[in-house]
């Protein structure tokens, strides 16, 4: 039995706890909103892939504590798709058959965006791209994939203004093969042609290549003036280590990985002077930057790269979507992505008729004195490109 005594002590342990306490107990007590995504635990993508499944993990720790999602608790419900397309695409369908999740993250990377992605549509469930910047992903007409990255053509924008205030004529391509690859060659084949610059190798290596021994003999026989590479960290730090192995090094190196903390924690002083292809820098002044930054580095004990900020601006997409519309409802949703614009730490977010980011700007960056330094575009330059890359021999 409730008496007043007990009705009156328990009323005001409930206001003394104060409103934050109280939206958590109220989350806690109402039904969770439970995101599903396919995310690489194991295979080649599992250590790019760890950097947004931490930024997820945060925003669901501190929407949590603030009583969650229009008063529900978010749960992730994550699968390890192996780092393999095919298997992200019977998650995908377990996830939305058999789990019946309420919202749904693409995979990691474009290959198994790609697939899941095929699935969602046909199921008319939303799926956020978070990190799938093959342009093919949004040429397929589909209605129902978001994408928040940048498309792949974003990546190279700044590789030859940088190139072209150094007269450099010649480069070669060097790549993992996969779909956001060959969007790549063709941004860089029309980019190049700008500008007089003429491709003299363009290869790509099967994943889990580790030995790039015959590249980098070419590329000394060819003399390129730009090094261009797209893949994962671990590639770019395996070409890094055996170009000092070989003693080469071309006058300009540039590699997407550069752009995140395993390449610079695995190399040490040989990533000094590498250029960097990056969506998203700590130093950025973009909305509520600073507060991510600080979270992150008190929760994981590092800065945030782009891959981190990739998965804390997809859900922070999702999240405002959610709260506009006042529910999950697909069709609701979709609406609301399809119109929405807005910033998050990771930069603007506003998609085109296929769902494709038309926003998002990359950067270029390079390793100066052990620590990143965004050298182009002007507007938001840290510090200057260094060029040519000095030979081993002089560091």
């Amino acid at each position: 039995m409730i008496t007043r005594r007990t009705f009156l002590a328990a009323a005001a342990t409930t206001a003394a706890a104060g409103p934050a306490v109280i939206g958590a107990r109220v989350a806690r007590a109402a039904t969770p909103m439970v995101i599903g995504l396919p995310l690489s635990q194991t295979g080649n993508l599992a250590d790019s892939a760890e950097h947004v499944r931490k930024a997820i993990a945060l925003w669901q720790e501190q929407l949590n504590a603030k009583g969650g999602l229009l008063d529900r608790p978010v749960e992730l419900k994550i699968y390890d798709d192996k780092s393999d397309p095919a298997t992200a695409a019977r998650l995908t369908e377990r996830l939305i058959t058999n789990d019946k999740v309420d919202l749904l993250l693409s995979p990691y990377g474009s290959a198994g965006t790609s697939t899941a992605s095929a699935v969602s549509e046909k199921h008319r469930v939303v799926m956020i791209n978070v990190a799938g910047a093959s342009q093919m992903i949004h040429q397929r007409g589909f209605k129902y994939v978001f994408q928040v990255v940048a498309p792949i053509s974003a990546y190279v924008a700044g590789v030859f203004p940088i190139a072209k205030s150094q007269g450099y004529k010649s480069l070669v391509f060097i790549s993992r093969d996969y779909s956001a690859a060959r969007d790549m060659e063709q941004e860089i084949k029309l980019r190049a042609a700008e500008i007089g610059a003429k491709i003299v190798m363009a290869e790509y290596f099967p994943s889990g290549t580790a030995d790039f021994s015959s590249y980098i003999a070419r590329g000394r026989d060819l003399k390129p003036d730009v090094w261009i590479s797209v893949g994962y960290p671990n590639e770019a730090i395996e070409m890094i280590r055996q170009m000092k192995a070989s003693n080469y090094l071309p006058p300009m190196f540039i590699h997407n990985g550069v752009s995140q903390e395993d390449f610079l924690t695995a190399t040490g002083k040989d990533a000094e002077y590498a250029f960097g292809m990056s969506l998203y820098e700590p130093m950025l002044k973009t909305k509520d930057n600073v507060a991510f930054v600080r979270d992150f580095v008190a929760k994981w004990g590092y800065e945030p790269g782009y891959y981190a900020a990739c998965g804390w601006g997809a859900v922070k997409v999702l999240e405002e979507a959610v709260r506009k519309i006042g529910g999950t409802d697909q069709e609701k949703l979709r609406a609301a992505l399809s119109s929405l614009e807005t910033e998050t730490p990771f930069g603007p977010y506003k998609v085109d008729a296929t769902g494709g980011q038309i926003a998002k700007k990359g950067l270029i960056v390079q390793i100066l004195k052990g620590k990143r330094e965004v050298v182009w575009p002007d507007d938001v330059q840290s510090a200057k490109p260094v060029l040519p890359l000095p030979p081993w021999s002089q560091r």
